[in-house]
């Protein structure tokens, strides 16, 4: 199984630790989020494993929203030059919020066979009716061209929505191949978005990583939360925590 470091390409300061750690062999990619107007050059001088997370709603990207194609082409391409250049072997993209066919629409846009689609939690955090919160949904947008990153945390909260067994709902998930994961934990009685550290929510923890170890593409992404935004003791707990799931 290999473990990635989520960090944004604000996180220049920490960019060493993450490196050590990497050449350690204790985390094995970062996962990157290029923030709009920041500069690539300090992440070229290290020579590890990229995956690139293109930028998210937070910083306005919609691909759901057809008014705003040109500024979601324009975001899109400047993550797949970032891609390219640190050689990242994905790029992790969120369907947005509205409707389906408008993602659709955008979609056919965009031919790198290295974007993954994200599923969403059928919520947003501000009420948003989020794209690509189903499998079936997800199958849609992935067409032939391309892959899938199961937020396993994600699929709980839909779950929770649709008033679904969750652990049925990612197993028809894991029908799909999914080539990445996300993990973190989160309560079972509430729908939106969380991304609490392994051992504060509820969720099984155990099951979530025999599903990731039953696949072929074992690559997961701490998604948990820094209490000290210039220290990775947090992930090393929290690996810790799920290391002891592996088989």
């Amino acid at each position: 199984m290999r473990f990635g470091l989520k960090l944004w390409s604000t996180n220049q300061d920490v960019m060493q630790k993450a490196a050590d750690l990497i050449k350690q062999d204790v985390f094995q990619y970062v996962e990157l989020t290029p923030i709009p107007n920041t500069d690539i050059t300090p992440f070229l001088s290290y020579e590890i494993p990229y995956v690139i997370h293109i930028t998210t709603e937070r910083h306005g990207l919609n691909i759901a929203d057809k008014q705003k194609e040109d500024f979601n082409l324009k975001i899109i391409d400047d993550c797949i030059q970032w891609a390219d250049q640190l050689d990242a072997k994905y790029l992790i993209l969120h369907p947005g919020f509205g409707l389906i066919d408008d993602a659709m629409d955008f979609l056919s846009l965009i031919e790198d066979d290295r974007v993954l689609i994200e599923n969403m939690p059928k919520v947003g955090l501000f009420d948003e009716q989020m794209v690509g919160y189903s499998p079936e949904q997800i199958e849609r947008l992935m067409g032939s061209k391309f892959g899938l990153c199961l937020d396993l945390n994600h699929a709980v909260k839909a779950a929770v929505s649709l008033k679904l067994d969750y652990k049925l709902f990612i197993k028809d998930f894991l029908k799909l191949n999914p080539l990445m994961f996300h993990i973190s934990d989160g309560n079972l009685n509430y729908e939106k978005d969380e991304h609490l550290a392994i051992g504060e929510g509820k969720y099984d923890s155990e099951f979530l990583m025999k599903c990731i170890e039953s696949t072929p593409n074992k690559n997961v992404t701490l998604e948990t939360p820094r209490s000290n935004l210039k220290s990775f003791d947090d992930d090393l707990k929290n690996l810790r925590l799920l290391r002891r799931h592996i088989l």
